[in-house]
C-alpha cells in the first residue's frame, strides 16, 4: 500500500496528494522480477553441429598427444615432436582446429565465412593433413624403437577428427 513520504500516512492506490499534509504521493515502484538465468554456454554448445563437437575435442586430444611418448626402447621413450620435427605442422594445424572449435562455440565468428572453400572442405583439408602427417609419423618409427601409447592415441584422434568432414567429402567426390 502506498504511503506519504513526509508524514508516512498510508493512502489508497492512485491518490496523488496526501490528505494529512498535502505532499505529493509518488507512484509505487514495484521491483522488477529477476530474470531467470539461461545458461549461455549450454545454448552455444547446442548451436554447434554434431561434427563440430567431434572435431574440436578430437583435435585437442591430438594436440596433447604430440608431447606424449610415441616410441619406446627399454626404459627410454621419445615423443612425436622430438622424433619427427616436421610434426610441428600437425601441431599448428591441430591448434587451428581447436581455435576454430572455441571460436564457433563462443559464437565469436566463423572460420570459413568469406573464404573460397566451404567450411566442410576447409575442415576436411585441415583434418586430412593432420591424419596424413600422423600416419606418416606413426609408420616412420626410429630404428630399434617400438610404439608407445601416445602414438596410438594420436592416430585414433586424427582418424576421429577426420571422419565427420573427410568421409562425406570423399563420398561426394566419388559420386561425380
Amino acid at each position: 500500500m502506498p504511503a506519504c513520504s513526509r508524514c508516512l500516512v498510508e493512502v489508497t492506490p492512485g491518490t496523488t496528494l496526501c490528505p494529512k499534509c498535502g505532499a505529493a504521493i509518488r507512484p509505487t515502484v514495484l521491483p522488477r522480477p529477476t530474470p531467470k538465468r539461461i545458461r549461455k554456454s549450454r545454448q552455444r554448445l547446442d548451436a554447434l553441429d554434431r561434427s563440430d563437437l567431434v572435431v574440436g575435442p578430437a583435435s585437442l586430444v591430438l594436440l596433447v598427444s604430440f608431447w606424449l611418448p610415441w616410441y619406446r626402447i627399454g626404459p627410454f621413450s621419445a615423443d612425436g615432436l622430438s622424433a619427427h620435427g616436421w610434426l610441428f605442422i600437425a601441431v599448428m594445424d591441430a591448434f587451428v582446429l581447436v581455435l576454430y572449435f572455441l571460436i564457433t562455440a563462443f559464437g565469436v565468428g566463423d572460420l570459413a565465412a568469406t573464404g573460397r572453400m566451404s567450411k566442410e572442405q576447409l575442415l576436411a583439408l585441415l583434418t586430412g593433413v593432420n591424419l596424413a602427417l600422423v600416419v606418416l609419423g606413426f609408420l616412420l618409427k626410429p630404428a630399434g624403437f617400438g610404439w608407445a601409447w601416445g602414438a596410438f592415441l594420436a592416430l585414433v584422434a586424427a582418424i576421429v577428427a577426420f571422419v565427420p568432414f573427410g568421409v562425406p567429402l570423399i563420398k561426394s567426390r566419388r559420386q561425380r
